[in-house]
């Protein structure tokens, strides 16, 4: 009964998703669009449920079990243990809220997941078979398709690859010795192009769970547990208990900051294009490399070249002869990706074979990620076909490693590359706007999108924060607003359960006035942008507005500046003292990481606080902009009424409901006569649940009673 029921559950996922098509960037329109390049074949709905429930229970059962396994050996070896929590309190001190950037300075993390997974795999095996009959070993004959079994608890415990193979020892996976280990010795997630898909993002979320219960809590064992191994789905321990107990500030490892870290090197002098051909071509088949190719791509336009991107395989029969060619690619299980299919079989048959480009510059850049090791298996392959038509490799092939800092690698190979084509680290950044001054009477027309319209704001209540406005500091620290807000729709305008709702909030008049007074504007200056529109939606480009009007409309004023912000900012200050703290928030070691996340990111400075606190900063108006105003503002005009107010009062906001091609619209025999239009619900798709159950209640004529309740 519960599998009939979530087939029948995902089943109507995917019936509604078909019926209501929309253009989501997730994996189930992966599956319903994906066709196979080869077979020109798609993905019936019967394969993609069984897909779907796949990674809804494996993507849990198996993290789980490596996690409970983990603690378990963490706890039986209290000097390994020691050392996560060292690395724990340097790389994520106090409540420091973990970001991407943080997972490759987990090593000692890292080393204690594969140690685990090395001695209690929580996918217990794999099976293979062969294509025809064959002798291993010289001693074991094995026909043709018949499977035989590979244990993996017994593989990893080889005596002859691995030392005191029943100890735990996470040194095992120290880089050195790691990169010295056969590629078939250790398979905690299968084997061959049937391995587990989702191997990254089990240790990613791995990572981030097993360092976060560090971060808070001291453990402890008191029951001298003995360890028993149950096997359902996966291998996991039996009745397995531990004791918590939250950690206190005193009980952290010190890690003082070095506030003199060295800074950034700073460019002096940008490439210069002068319209030479620039040519980046990517192979992708998730999409990372494409990402990447497009950055380096818009970075050559801005120092002048005649850029382009595209994928390998549009450029398979027309290599460039002259100019620079960049390749960013990945590889999958060694072979191409998707966008390079084409690419690799004209390699295969000797189509580059005679190809001569002495006159062609290029660079290869190949992404993935190490714990594969055949990673780089096709951005060696391109390399050294491009190496063989005579062209000329500006830049030795560099590895951006997803098990790394990926993010990291991709920058310093851009520095190389603009250095290497000769500039300095880095090429320019040019302003994506310029700024025009236009009369005041050209201001008048609307800048918001066509559909939106007036909402009323008739009831705005605060349901987290103490009403009176004082926070028993005893109790808690305090936590984020969380409001009831009611809307109501103008005359014609209907909203449904599972409808989109924009709002197009606003920052308050008097934070816009204080910006432009540290930035020296006068804020009623009417003005028009020049920018491309087609990357800048989120601005009024062309269309004539105050500069109040724009820095409450379209600027996020709230957002917590970033590291890249204070390095542009360095540029606009010769103030030693300035320029000294700002460079020790930017530099690259990890020291200068977490001072920087300390005393900006988690306190939320903003990019006008980071200003009034350093007036020696002179910012010209073009390079103030931020990200869209189109989110919720913390406290912004429209979205909250004054603190410590109980009654309603009306607020005029921009906002717009889209419908029909929601994935989670219903279409319900019986709709209610209300138009409230909840916000900040406590439970992800709330109303939607409620309308289900309300329907299947009405459809059934059931007695049951609907009773509400917190949810915590």
């Amino acid at each position: 009964a519960d599998i009939a029921a979530m087939n029948q559950l995902v089943d109507e996922v995917i019936r509604t998703r078909r019926e209501q098509p929309t253009d989501a960037n997730d994996l189930l329109n992966l599956m319903l669009n994906a066709v196979d390049p080869e077979t020109n074949e798609r993905l019936d709905d019967l394969n993609i449920r069984y897909q779907v429930i796949t990674f809804l229970i494996a993507g849990h059962e198996t993290t789980s079990g490596l996690l409970t396994f983990a603690l378990y050996l963490l706890l039986r070896h209290p000097y390994v243990l020691a050392q996560a929590y060292a690395e724990v309190d340097r790389v994520l001190p106090g409540d420091t809220v973990p970001v991407y950037a943080h997972l490759s300075q987990l090593e000692v993390i890292e080393r204690v997941l594969k140690e685990t997974l090395r001695l209690w795999p929580t996918a217990p095996g794999f099976s293979v078979a062969p294509y025809e009959t064959t002798v291993i070993g010289g001693r074991y004959r094995i026909y043709k398709d018949q499977t035989v079994t590979v244990p993996l608890p017994a593989l990893h415990r080889d005596k002859n690859v691995w030392a005191d193979p029943e100890a735990f020892d996470i040194d095992r996976f120290l880089p050195a010795a790691e990169a010295k280990l056969h590629r078939h010795a250790y398979k905690p997630f299968g084997n061959g192009e049937r391995a587990c898909i989702g191997r990254q993002f089990a240790l990613t979320e791995a990572k981030l769970g097993l360092a976060v219960i560090l971060q808070h809590f001291a453990l402890s064992e008191p029951h001298d547990y003995r360890l028993r191994i149950k096997e359902t789905l996966t291998l996991k321990p039996d009745a397995f208990y531990l004791r918590a107990k939250r950690r206190r500030p005193h009980e952290r490892i010190a890690t003082p900051l070095n506030v003199a870290a060295k800074p950034t090197p700073q460019a002096e002098a940008g490439v210069r294009g002068e319209g030479k051909p620039f040519t980046v071509l990517y192979g992708t088949s998730l999409g990372t490399s494409r990402e990447v190719a497009e950055q380096v791509s818009e970075r050559a336009r801005n120092a002048g070249f005649a850029a382009a991107a595209a994928p390998l395989d549009d450029y398979a029969e027309r290599l460039p002869h002259d100019g620079v060619l960049i390749v960013v690619t990945a590889t999958y299980n060694g072979k191409a990706p998707d966008t390079a299919r084409k690419t690799a079989a004209l390699i295969e048959q000797g189509a580059f074979g005679a190809l001569q480009r002495p006159n062609l510059k290029y660079a290869v850049l190949g992404c993935g990620n190490s714990q594969w090791p055949t990673f780089q298996g096709f951005p060696k392959l391109i390399d050294d076909v491009l190496a063989q038509t005579g062209a000329t490799r500006v830049l030795a092939r560099a590895e951006a490693d997803g098990n790394g800092d990926f993010d990291g690698a991709v920058e310093r190979w851009m520095g190389q590359l603009w250095k290497a084509l000769g500039g300095a680290e880095a090429a320019p950044d040019k302003p994506r706007v310029t700024v025009a001054y236009a009369s005041d009477s050209d201001a008048r027309a609307g800048v918001l999108p066509e559909l939106a319209y007036t909402l009323s704001v008739v009831c705005n209540e605060e349901l987290v924060r103490d009403p009176a406005g004082l926070w028993d500091f005893g109790v808690e620290a305090p936590r984020a607003s969380t409001r009831h807000i009611t809307l109501r729709l103008p005359e014609g305008i209907e909203y449904r359960t599972g409808d989109h709702l924009a709002i197009y909030p606003r920052n308050r008049p008097e934070a816009a006035r204080a910006v432009a007074e540290r930035l020296g504007i006068n804020p009623n200056a009417v003005v028009i942008l020049a920018g491309d529109a087609t990357r800048l939606k989120h601005l009024p480009i062309g269309k004539p507005v105050t500069v109040a009007q724009l820095l409450a409309d379209f600027v996020e004023l709230q957002d917590p500046v970033t590291r890249n912000h204070v390095r542009r900012l360095l540029a606009h200050t010769s103030c030693p003292h300035t320029r000294a703290t700002l460079e020790a928030l930017v530099a690259e070691d990890d020291t200068a990481v977490a001072h920087f996340q300390n005393e900006i990111a988690n306190k939320r400075v903003t990019l006008h606080e980071l200003l009034l606190r350093f007036p020696a900063i002179r910012l010209a108006f073009p390079r103030c902009g931020g990200s869209t105003a189109q989110s919720a503002l913390r406290g912004g005009e429209g979205m909250a009424m004054e603190r410590g107010q109980d009654r309603p009062r009306v607020v005029l906001i921009g906002g717009g409901v889209r419908s029909g091609k929601s994935r989670f619209a219903l279409t319900l025999a019986k709709r209610l006569g209300s138009r409230r239009v909840f916000i900040g619900t406590a439970v992800p798709f709330d109303g939607e649940m409620r309308a289900r159950i309300d329907a299947h209640l009405s459809e059934r004529g059931s007695e049951f009673e609907t009773v509400e309740a917190p949810f915590e």
